[in-house]
């Protein structure tokens, strides 16, 4: 089993990614598209991943994606707000 991370640290990675996918989560929550329940989820979500190295490298190789990595545990929300 893996230990969670620091949640900050997730936070941050989440932003990232959504960035990278062109999602602007802070919109999506103005415009009621995720709760913040499901953005607090997204998080956790992120803190039990097990490909975070991989995560790392691909974000910092680029900072534009055409979606998220198939391991991604946020991969179908990102494609559903990406998809509006």
């Amino acid at each position: 089993m893996q230990t969670r991370g620091k949640a900050r640290d997730h936070f941050w990675r989440v932003i990232k990614m959504a960035k990278a996918n062109k999602v602007d989560l802070s919109s999506a929550l103005d415009e009621g598209l995720i709760t913040s329940h499901e953005y607090a989820d997204m998080i956790t979500g992120c803190q039990g991943c097990e490909e975070v190295g991989k995560c790392d490298r691909l974000l910092a190789e680029t900072d534009h994606h055409t979606e998220a990595p198939n391991y991604c545990v946020n991969r179908v929300t990102f494609a559903k707000l990406k998809a509006g």
